[in-house]
């Protein structure tokens, strides 16, 4: 790997490395975030509207506090604006979304602009490799030493070497890529059906608040 290193040379192989480096240390600490806010929504819908049902509004809203991840988080923000007009928790919500997702695609650019430069580079690597296989021929020849075999077997094992060198870091780098970005999408599916499903359990709810606190009256009217 040394050897193949020096052949495609430091001007190229540098900046591969240390894409390479990159790509690997945020495929580590996404699929580590990814995995710690990955729940099963059904589950933790039943979940949270056994604590509603138990202990109120506010002790749902103490669950999804203690519920890791972006979907636990849209709950809270609901919850804790419930008594709030709908427009407002809405937007409460709607902030907290969009912070969410923020968080879930960082870092996700970077590897994308790696999977695209990569092979670029490589490109490069070639073209500067094919131009120095040439250069020693039209040397060799011009001088007529003739073809010196040495200084052409190092060009085009230059090319050869940066090209396959961008495209093993590029091809990791896209089909990370195009994974980590479908589990985002996984998660705003989830975030959409949170706030559609808070909003309407809410709705459920409120109807059975207004008729307890409209039979008071009237059993009083009775006695």
């Amino acid at each position: 790997m040394i050897e193949l290193f020096w052949i495609g040379g430091p001007f190229f192989m540098v900046p591969l490395l240390l894409g390479s480096l990159a790509v690997v240390t945020i495929a580590i600490e996404r699929f580590r975030r990814f995995r710690a806010a990955e729940i099963q929504y059904d589950d933790f819908v039943e979940e949270m509207e056994q604590s509603i049902s138990q202990d109120g509004l506010s002790g749902g809203a103490e669950f999804a506090d203690q519920v890791p991840g972006p979907v636990a988080a849209i709950w809270s923000a609901g919850l804790h604006a419930s008594r709030l007009p709908l427009q407002i928790m809405r937007e409460k919500m709607d902030s907290v979304a969009i912070t969410e997702i923020q968080r879930l695609e960082r870092y996700l650019p970077l590897v994308s602009v790696v999977a695209q430069v990569a092979p670029l580079i490589g490109i490069l690597g070639t073209v500067w490799g094919m131009i120095d296989a040439f250069d020693g021929m039209a040397a060799g020849l011009a001088s007529g030493v003739g073809v010196n075999g040495e200084v052409i077997a190092n060009g085009i094992g230059r090319a050869l070497v940066t090209t396959a060198a961008g495209l093993a870091v590029a091809i990791p780098a896209t089909l990370l890529h195009h994974w980590f970005s479908h589990k985002v999408d996984l998660f705003i599916d989830d975030i959409e059906k949170s706030r559609s499903d808070l909003i309407e359990l809410l709705t459920r709810l409120s109807p059975k608040k207004t008729t307890r606190q409209g039979s008071r009256p009237v059993e009083k009217v009775r006695g």
